[in-house]
């Protein structure tokens, strides 16, 4: 009943509220840190310490990348907690995402009230509606779009804590040591049957890392 309620181009798509989260899915995954050969680093070095021998250890070699601080810099500025990972090309991804959100808020509310004060005075000329419908068809529109703003809410609410979760995994694994010798390799080979005597020819799939 609702659908009436508007022109076809003025009616909402309420899809890319749900495609959004698949967008930000997107860039939950970052790219791999570097490995400790290509940071100019020898994995396995020994350090042989004399006695009375005393060494001294920089701030660079203690350095630490705190996830704790990626939670608190997206939660008071979404999109912080970001930039200190380094993930600076996630920081437009992040606001479109919530424009899009205040977008549906703003407009689902506008609708929402208007419909709303044509069922309170029956002589108020709507703004955004065009036609002559029924109480019912006034009532059902107006429940639909309230729906919509409160969904609305809910979704950029989720949006806010999902930017803070991905900010979190970030952190984590911003020291993760991933190895550039990663392969797959399928060759043939041979596979048992525990029902025949003779065997069967199929495919190994081999993974090295």
């Amino acid at each position: 009943y609702w659908i009436n309620l508007m022109p076809d181009h003025k009616r909402p798509k309420p899809g890319i509220l749900t495609s959004l989260f698949f967008c930000f899915f997107f860039f939950l995954a970052g790219s791999p840190a570097l490995s400790a050969q290509e940071a100019g680093q020898q994995p396995g070095d020994t350090i042989i310490v004399t006695p009375g021998e005393s060494i001294s250890v920089s701030d660079s070699d203690t350095a630490y990348h705190d996830p704790k601080k990626a939670v608190i810099y997206s939660a008071i500025l979404p999109g912080l907690g970001q930039i200190y990972n380094k993930k600076i090309w996630k920081v437009p991804i992040i606001y479109a995402g919530f424009a899009t959100f205040i977008y549906y808020i703003d407009r689902n509310q506008k609708y929402y009230k208007d419909l709303k004060q044509k069922l309170i005075d029956p002589d108020y000329e709507m703004k955004y509606f065009d036609g002559v419908y029924t109480t019912d068809q006034l009532t059902r529109g107006k429940d639909t779009y309230r729906r919509w703003r409160d969904m609305s809410y809910i979704g950029t609410g989720a949006f806010y804590v999902l930017q803070i979760i991905d900010a979190s995994v970030d952190a984590y694994m911003f020291d993760w040591d991933v190895s550039p010798d990663i392969s797959l390799h399928i060759e043939p080979a041979s596979i048992y049957s525990p029902v025949t005597p003779f065997g069967s020819l199929g495919m190994k799939a081999c993974l090295s890392f």
